[in-house]
């Protein structure tokens, strides 16, 4: 501080008021006397804008072009070229839908290990416990017990989880040995 004290006068200190002051009212002169049209197309990008400047009221709705997609759009009911029915889920041949679940209505007879091939064959599978109960809710007769995925071993003995529904639609889940002929019924996926 001792060092610049000597060259502090009053007129350094009055002139560089003067500087300051100047710069601060010729920027609030500009601000308020420069209107748009003294302003070149593109001068300002949005980067240079305060946030909030320019609202969605200000824009012309007229100054809007045509959506590009929209002018090739043919049809606005159609996905594709196809109609909206198209694209419904279903199911093919014999079988029947719950939700997104195709379902064979007949029932069929094997051990465990023939169920699981004849449902490959026929590229579909059997279905989980969750699935079997899906399909019971779509039917309204009782159900026997049927087969769903899944294997394990039990005192020595391969068995697979079958459900089937009583008269007053309780589910039962049980187990038979696999070796054992039991109704069964193949699922797959819907697809539209």
């Amino acid at each position: 501080m001792s060092r610049i004290r000597p060259h502090l006068t009053y007129s350094n200190v009055m002139s560089t008021i003067a500087v300051f002051g100047v710069l601060a009212g010729s920027t609030a002169w500009a601000a308020s006397k420069i209107g748009t049209s003294e302003i070149k197309n593109g001068a300002v990008t949005a980067k240079k804008l305060h946030n909030n400047a320019v609202t969605g009221a200000k824009a012309k709705e007229s100054s809007f072009g045509q959506v590009p997609d929209a002018a090739r759009a043919d049809n606005a009911t159609s996905l594709g070229g196809q109609p909206a029915s198209d694209y419904r889920l279903h199911c093919s041949g014999n079988l029947d839908r719950a939700r997104d679940l195709c379902y064979e209505v007949d029932l069929r007879s094997a051990t465990y290990a023939n169920a699981l091939k004849a449902c490959a064959l026929d590229q579909r599978r059997l279905p989980n416990a969750g699935e079997l109960a899906l399909v019971y809710d779509h039917l309204s007769a009782d159900q026997g017990y049927e087969w769903t995925a899944g294997h394990f071993t039990s005192s020595g003995a391969a068995q697979a989880p079958v459900l089937g529904q009583s008269s007053s639609r309780d589910l039962l889940p049980a187990a038979n040995t696999t070796d054992t002929a039991t109704a069964f019924r193949c699922v797959t996926s819907a697809t539209n």
